[in-house]
């Protein structure tokens, strides 16, 4: 059953396939539309779990760790802060409250929401898993950053790329392809990662970005289900 509410600021949207398993966090585009389509496929899954999507309009902002001049206009601000302390502050405890029998909590995101879930992932201690979705790992400073940083302890971690996105764009993002290959070799050498693995689709960036998502959020369902 699907659910649409207001959550301090922000328009969330859930949907559970049976009772218990781990929360999955999903920061989506308004609308509905993206969230519906994953909504239906995976609609029949077998697995137990809940997907929590939470909108955001400023997506240069809200899904941005840190502020960052990416040059011809792409310009990020730093209010991936603030959408990471609303999910500590209101959305962990709103599914406390209303799905007591869920078990571990993930988070998932395509493009720059992709990245902002790797980053929680980090950062917050907030979450056992992320799904990073052909996510923005071409970001300012990301390597500084990923290099000094660990998974929490039994993690788990899935990456997709579209085969198209490498070399494709403008120089920046261009280099997502080895971006990709760098991030691989951090979690191969992260010890308190329990599950990893990457994904390389058919097509480019804007190339089924729903359907990525629901792979990435069953794998997480999956892993999440049997530790």
């Amino acid at each position: 059953m699907s659910e649409v509410f207001e959550l301090a600021g922000k328009k969330c949207r859930t949907f559970s396939a049976g009772e218990g398993g781990p929360v999955i966090f999903v920061g989506i585009m308004p609308g509905g539309e993206e969230f519906s389509k994953i909504e239906e496929l995976l609609a029949d899954d077998e697995e137990c779990f809940t997907v929590f999507g939470f909108e955001c309009r400023e997506w240069n902002d809200d899904f941005s760790p840190w502020s960052f001049d990416g040059g011809n206009g792409q310009v990020f601000g730093s209010g991936g802060k603030e959408t990471l302390a609303w999910l500590k502050e209101h959305a962990i405890p709103y599914v406390r409250s209303e799905f007591p029998s869920c078990s571990e909590l993930a988070i998932a995101g395509y493009s720059l929401s992709g990245l902002f879930a790797l980053w929680s992932l980090y950062e917050s201690g907030l979450f056992r898993g992320a799904a990073c979705c052909s996510g923005s790992l071409w970001f300012g400073n990301w390597d500084k950053y990923a290099d000094t940083h660990k998974v929490p302890e039994n993690g788990v971690v899935y990456l997709s790329l579209g085969g198209k996105e490498p070399g494709s764009g403008n120089l920046l993002t261009a280099s997502i392809g080895t971006q990709y290959q760098k991030q691989k070799k951090r979690f191969e050498k992260d010890s308190n990662l329990r599950a990893f693995t990457m994904v390389m689709n058919s097509g480019g960036h804007f190339s089924d970005p729903a359907g990525r998502l629901a792979k990435g959020i069953k794998w997480l369902a999956e892993e999440l289900s049997v530790y």
